[in-house]
């Protein structure tokens, strides 16, 4: 995938950190006017400004994104929201980062929809064996085909997901809501949680933390 020219490492560090600082404001707004939730984007916002990232060194983690996928990715980052300046910084340096970034998808579970692996993947960005190397925490750009259920999964890393399309997002003390294009999700550590595209694809940011300095 090809959205900009192949970039040298000194510039896409600086897009990784264009990329964290206007997360860090997205997640700093959220905080001021969320209630529960605004203590784990406090805490998440500590996270990112504490990050030292670096560039990462192969082997890295996935592969290529797959050219049937393609044109879910373009849809899918041509609707994100671009109306606050943030938004914009931050899609931005996403699809300049993209094109070097690496891709690895979820395997299916029993029960689960037969073809979830072929129509979903995740963009490694921040983390062990990702594009740059950051120890602390990892973050990764979720894209799903139309029409597309995340099988329920829990883990122990608390996790954000900004929010880049419609969708529908579940977690277990509370159900299913839609969050809105440029909402923010959290997911307290090990709690079942889920999402689900509309007719349209769905893309979302997501972060899992592994330490809080």
């Amino acid at each position: 995938m090809q959205l900009y020219p192949q970039m040298s490492e000194q510039e896409l560090l600086i897009q990784g950190v264009v990329m964290r600082e206007a997360l860090v404001r997205i997640l700093a707004r959220h905080s001021q006017v969320s209630g529960v939730d605004g203590v784990d984007a406090e805490i998440c916002v500590r996270s990112l400004s504490n990050a030292h990232l670096d560039i990462g060194l192969p082997p890295f983690s996935g592969a290529s994104l797959p050219a049937c996928l393609e044109p879910t990715v373009t849809q899918a980052l041509a609707d994100a929201p671009r109306t606050e300046r943030d938004f914009k910084i931050l899609l931005s340096a996403l699809e300049a980062l993209l094109s070097s970034s690496r891709w690895i998808r979820r395997s299916a579970s029993e029960g689960d929809d037969a073809a979830f692996e072929e129509k979903h993947r995740h963009a490694l960005i921040l983390g062990k064996g990702a594009l740059l190397e950051c120890s602390t925490m990892t973050v990764g750009l979720a894209v799903m085909e139309p029409e597309l259920c995340y099988p329920y999964h829990k883990h122990p890393p608390a996790e954000f997901y900004v929010v880049l399309s419609e969708g529908h997002w579940y977690r277990e003390d509370v159900g299913w809501w839609n969050p809105e294009p440029g909402g923010v999700v959290f997911n307290p550590p090990s709690a079942v949680h889920s999402m689900r595209s509309t007719d349209k694809p769905l893309l979302a940011l997501w972060e899992l933390s592994y330490a809080v300095d």
